[in-house]
């Protein structure tokens, strides 16, 4: 008896161990668990449970450059649109609409412009908005060390030659009046003018002072950390995950009526299975066939589809001895069978365009060469150039030197990148032999953003900006001055008339250099998920209304 009394507690105490043991266990588990939970939290956006969070899809990386001056990438721009303040934005019409600045007028003689500012704007941080930002802003774009290119808009500034030559230490083409006007002076009438206020947010003064115009790409620190006067403000971003803005309560379009806005970085590959589950609210239509479509339509996500505003192209260096003769560059556009890249890749969702400028703007001329899909016609120009297929190995040979075509091709947009093959089946059979040089965007980008970097072709894509027109417009390099001729001329007249026969002839002559293949305009559109309500876009500001958009609770 006492044997199996015994027997007994040895069992009992096991037992106790165990459950020790097993309560440890689950107790590490548990913590475990609940660190790798917290981790994942915070290396993600947050879950849009509520009202407050909507999460908008880019389908590519920012390059982090959140800078109204010196921004490159659409996706930058979507970010910066969102925290900063514009002057002026664009109605439905493409026509200026009240912003910062409430009211403007011209001089009798069209060359100065004067702003009235909105008045007790304030800049993120609390500090004022004035006319002094606005001066400063527009003024550093034609400092000597400023980084970009000088746009047209400050090179037309009375002044401008002094200043940026480091002869003059103000831009006397600019003029603060008081804390709320400023006036800007141009050697021309110059109607460009609003393009550049609706592209160029404007910045705070006293954050940007501060740094060396020459070292603000390398000042990561306030570039990662914009501080704007727009709808929301920046609270963090994690490169290829996303970004995440709070609303500005005291913006002075209105109060968004949602709390957060999180920029999901995502790619055309997993956008629509994020849209159907929950984990996005707004994304860019990438593929416009039918099958899609109508998953979106069974999903209870709205399709909004509208003209598009993007322009796809294959950009060519003018500068390079294989295509320094315009015939060639012909050739090349004439080899491109882009009607069937619509058909077959936007499902008939686009039109092709032939010079630089959207065929549904008011000064695109009727008579372009259209540039037809011609084998033939491309085989002639070619060997008016020089180039033959003189030992019948298929590819074009001039001087003993075969015709290749590196042509590079950035990821991130799934249409670009089927383009890709199709463009080397067309220009193989005209006889050029080309290699696809697939690499990530920003990388792709460098490309263009290195003007003594020789290059036979780039795949990408640019916004059309109503109202400007410049020879900077979409990485032009150019050898052609017959191009350069019409810098001074395109935008000097503030009269529609002159307006309309002077960009006509500049895009005339851009379609008959042929100094890209102008491959598609894609139709814009977005797909909306149910948690939106509210919802109001037009192709040229989608993110213009959104301080009354809505998500369901």
């Amino acid at each position: 008896m006492q044997h199996k009394l015994d027997s007994r507690a040895r069992v009992s105490a096991l037992l106790a161990k165990v459950k020790t043991r097993a309560k440890t266990a689950l107790s590490v588990l548990m913590a475990t668990a609940a660190l790798a939970l917290a981790l994942a939290l915070s290396a993600a956006p947050v879950q849009a449970q509520d009202g407050d969070i909507l999460r908008y899809a880019l389908s590519a990386n920012p390059k982090g450059t959140l800078h109204p001056t010196l921004y490159f990438t659409d996706y930058d721009r979507a970010v910066i649109f969102a925290v900063y303040g514009r002057l002026i934005t664009l109605d439905e019409k493409q026509n200026p609409k009240p912003s910062l600045a409430d009211s403007w007028s011209y001089s009798k003689d069209g060359r100065t412009l004067t702003l009235n500012l909105r008045k007790g704007v304030k800049w993120h941080d609390g500090q004022p908005f004035t006319a002094q930002d606005v001066a400063f802003t527009y003024g550093t774009q034609a400092h000597p060390d400023f980084t970009r290119d000088k746009p047209p808009f400050v090179q037309l500034l009375q002044g401008y030659e002094e200043f940026s030559s480091g002869k003059a230490k103000t831009l006397s083409g600019i003029k603060v009046v008081n804390d709320n006007t400023v006036a800007f002076s141009f050697k021309e009438p110059y109607a460009a003018a609003f393009s550049h206020f609706a592209d160029r947010p404007v910045l705070a003064r006293h954050i940007w002072e501060k740094i060396p115009v020459k070292s603000w790409n390398q000042a990561t620190q306030q570039l990662l950390n914009p501080v704007g006067t727009g709808p929301y403000k920046f609270v963090e971003f994690r490169s290829d995950q996303y970004v995440k803005l709070e609303r500005n309560d005291e913006y002075f379009g209105g109060q968004p009526k949602i709390k957060t806005l999180i920029f999901k970085i995502s790619n055309s590959q997993t956008i629509q299975n994020e849209l159907i589950n929950g984990e996005l609210d707004i994304a860019e239509v990438t593929n416009w066939n039918d099958r899609d479509l109508q998953i979106y339509k069974r999903a209870n996500i709205r399709v909004v589809e509208e003209a598009g505003t993007n322009g796809q192209y294959l950009t060519l260096d003018t500068r390079n001895p294989k295509l320094n003769d315009k015939r060639v560059r012909q050739a090349i556009v004439h080899a491109i069978n882009r009607k069937a890249l619509v058909d077959r890749l936007l499902f008939g969702h686009g039109v092709l365009f032939n010079t630089n400028a959207h065929p549904d703007s008011p000064f695109y001329p009727a008579d372009l060469n259209p540039y037809a899909y011609d084998v033939n016609k491309s085989k002639e120009l070619l060997a008016a150039a020089g180039w033959k297929d003189s030992d019948g190995d298929g590819v074009l040979d001039r001087n003993g030197e075969k015709f290749t075509f590196k042509l590079n091709v950035p990821t991130g947009n799934r249409t670009r990148e089927l383009s890709a093959p199709i463009i080397q089946q067309n220009l193989k059979a005209v006889g050029i032999q080309v290699e696809l040089a697939p690499a990530d965007f920003n990388a792709v980008l460098s490309i263009l953003q290195d003007p003594k970097q020789q290059y036979d072709g780039v795949l990408m894509g640019g916004l059309f900006r109503p109202g400007q027109y410049d020879n900077n417009f979409w990485w032009e390099r150019f050898s052609t001055p017959q191009l350069t001729a019409y810098a001074d001329t395109f935008n000097s007249s503030i009269d529609q008339a002159v307006l309309r026969q002077n960009v006509g002839a500049w895009l005339k002559g851009i379609n008959d250099e042929a100094i890209r293949v102008w491959l598609y305009v894609r139709n814009g559109g977005y797909a909306v998920g149910p948690r939106v309500t509210n919802y109001k876009a037009h192709p040229y500001e989608p993110l213009n209304d959104i301080v009354n958009w809505t998500v369901k609770k």
